[in-house]
């Protein structure tokens, strides 16, 4: 039997109501879609046992943290790879090592998500994550030259991502 990565994601748009005499700002369910939007589902993988980068390299079940690094495009597994399931997070720390977070940076900046798109290279950015966000791609599939990579918006820093790779 072949192994799955279950997964399911939500979005809630929200409009901030502004105080005013005798009531506080509330949060409501904005009415041009007026509701929570989601979906799950579940991805197959072509074997038994499925095969993660990012995840479990020394210690099962622990990341394996990469540096988002400020004036580089730093790739993410391998160009030209197909993943079944693919997890970036932005952890909102500064990169220590790969097993090890590092402190809170001096100011919060996004971590961007890049598609190579050709062997010049060329970019295309496909996601701006802040501190604490995450996406998934299902059935990532990667066409000759492309691949995923990060790197932070903007500054000096260097950021820590969490990811996971599903093959």
């Amino acid at each position: 039997m072949a192994s799955r990565v279950e997964y399911s994601v939500s979005m809630t748009p929200i409009r901030t109501i502004a105080a005013s005499g005798d009531y506080d700002a509330q949060d409501v369910i904005a009415n041009d879609i007026g509701k929570s939007l989601g979906g799950s589902g579940s991805v197959n993988t072509s074997a038994a046992d499925h095969t993660t980068v990012g995840y479990g390299t020394a210690t099962k079940g622990a990341p394996v943290y990469k540096e988002a690094v400020d004036d580089a495009y730093t790739v993410l597994g391998a160009d030209n790879t197909a993943y079944n399931m693919v997890f970036i997070k932005n952890t909102g720390k500064i990169f220590s090592s790969t097993t090890e977070l590092g402190a809170d940076p001096t100011s919060a900046v996004d971590v961007n998500v890049w598609l190579k798109v050709a062997a010049s290279p060329t970019y295309k950015q496909i996601a701006a994550l802040s501190a604490g966000e995450a996406i998934v791609l299902p059935g990532f599939t990667q066409k000759a030259n492309c691949g995923l990579y990060v790197r932070p918006a903007s500054g000096t820093d260097h950021y820590a991502v969490e990811y996971a790779l599903v093959v």
